[in-house]
């Protein structure tokens, strides 16, 4: 028996309170928001996930795909 795969939509909105030196970004999966990444110039990238927890990374990509993996291993 085999597995139907699901479509899955992901989506990186950037929020209203971005400005110089400072970007804020949501993650969207199937249009539910599963956390936020932050990051101040010169400062490490900040990524907040829906249930609080805060970590760094060293990039945007890598902090979406903490996100990611983090809505994977408590949703999926």
């Amino acid at each position: 028996m085999s597995k139907n795969s699901k479509k899955i939509q992901v989506e990186v909105k950037e929020t209203a309170k971005n400005k110089d030196g400072f970007v804020e970004l949501e993650l969207y999966v199937n249009e539910e928001k599963i956390g936020m990444i932050q990051q101040e110039t010169g400062s490490p990238v900040t990524v907040i996930s829906n249930s609080g927890t805060e970590s760094k990374a060293r990039s945007v990509d890598e902090g979406i795909n903490q996100l990611i993996m983090d809505y994977n291993l408590h949703t999926i």
